[in-house]
């Protein structure tokens, strides 16, 4: 356990501690309890909307004892941040993408590596929803003395969207600078297909995309949809499905431990209750955002077939290396394996 995660306990556990005692000496039966949700996407992205309506639930399970309040467009912290501020108590809760997670859990690198490239959204929910998933929960949760309520939330493919750059085909990524949301992986892939991955801030992308500090990035159309990032100079997308990005929910475990039984039963149900149509809704914006961004001037390319293939084998060749130069376990990357290989 580190050492800052102990200190944000003691500091939740002495909040929580004069929230009830207040309780008791202004006779009510229960005291509300707050918390905080930090994420770095806009007010119209799915996740931010799913989020709302899991406080709603939850609120209303616990008779307005738990009540959420949702920071958004990194206005708290940066995705890359978010696990140890969670960690050190600074906020109670975010909902993190799986790529910022892995600067702090290296098996968290995993889910970026080429082993899920192409996979369908549906297959890759049924390895998070598994053992994989389990196993990597729990690493999140002893590496980081965190606690992850529940299922995860999807967002979608992934793909290379030109901006300074036409993306058209495999060719235009050589020399060009592509923002990657932190995950190593994908640094290590684009520097494989003659790029170079660099990790920026999603906040500060539209300043890089105007700047032109970047010629491409990594991202899905629903979050490039909803920033408008066709308003600063992405053009185009080259639809290579390099991975299925989720969000993980991350909750402060002296919080947590706070919490009575009931609310802590309610918490995991009201979370659990808002999955399946999030994932539904995810996939359907993805296709919709698609569609608006076309409207908007950005030009979809499509990989030959063939060659897509081959980049992908070539890629798939490489995971081994890059999940030991990444830190990834011997162990998780043989399940993962093995559970990929019940897929086919």
């Amino acid at each position: 356990m580190t050492d800052f995660t102990a200190y944000g306990r003691g500091l939740t556990r002495l909040a929580l501690t004069a929230t009830i005692a207040l309780a008791s000496l202004t006779g009510f039966a229960a005291a509300e309890t707050k918390y905080r949700i930090s994420v770095d996407t806009g007010a119209n992205h799915i996740r931010n909307i799913t989020l709302r309506v899991f406080m709603e639930r939850l609120a209303t399970a616990t008779d307005n004892e738990l009540v959420g309040e949702l920071f958004e467009a990194g206005q708290l912290y940066t995705a890359r941040d978010e696990p140890k501020a969670v960690a050190q108590g600074d906020i109670e809760m975010s909902v993190t993408t799986n790529s910022s997670i892995a600067a702090f859990v290296s098996n968290m690198n995993l889910l970026d590596l080429p082993l899920f490239s192409g996979r369908s959204p549906e297959q890759v929910n049924q390895l998070v929803d598994g053992e994989l998933g389990a196993a990597l929960a729990t690493n999140i949760e002893s590496k980081l003395g965190l606690v992850v309520p529940g299922r995860w939330f999807l967002l979608g493919f992934t793909n290379t969207f030109g901006a300074g750059r036409t993306m058209t085909s495999f060719a235009d990524f050589k020399g060009a600078r592509i923002r990657v949301f932190g995950g190593a992986a994908f640094i290590e892939r684009y520097k494989a297909l003659g790029a170079e991955g660099v990790a920026i801030p999603f906040a500060d992308v539209p300043m890089a995309l105007s700047q032109g500090t970047i010629d491409a990035l990594l991202t899905t159309n629903e979050t490039l949809r909803s920033a408008k990032l066709f308003e600063t100079g992405v053009n185009s997308v080259f639809v290579d499905q390099v991975s299925v990005l989720y969000y993980v929910p991350l909750v402060n475990k002296a919080f947590w431990d706070g919490l009575s039984d009931d609310h802590q039963k309610a918490f995991k149900e009201a979370w659990e209750s808002v999955i399946d149509d999030e994932r539904i809704e995810a996939l359907r914006r993805q296709d919709a955002a698609a569609e608006e961004n076309a409207a908007n001037g950005v030009v979809i390319y499509t990989p030959n077939p063939t060659e897509l293939a081959e980049v992908n084998a070539r890629m798939l060749a490489l995971a081994p290396e890059i999940a030991a130069q990444l830190g990834v376990d011997a162990e998780i990357m043989a399940l993962a394996q093995s559970e990929i290989a019940k897929l086919n």
